[in-house]
């Protein structure tokens, strides 16, 4: 796995990249807190989401 926070979308279940680390904790922070699927645009319930679905992400595949 890489150093990447990644988020998931409760409305489309797409897994989309938040923030690379390493990068200031505020920084980081502020990018988690105003995350929008990069999908449908949803910015309202964005959980992370499970090792296998990031996995799947980082090399393409579906989860």
């Amino acid at each position: 796995m890489s150093n990447a926070l990644y988020g998931k979308c409760p409305a489309c279940s797409q897994v989309f990249l938040v923030a690379k680390l390493p990068m200031p904790l505020g920084k980081a922070a502020k990018l988690m807190k105003r995350a929008a699927c990069s999908s449908c645009g949803e910015t309202k319930g964005i959980k992370l989401p499970n090792a296998d679905e990031v996995r799947a992400f980082e090399t393409g595949g579906a989860a």
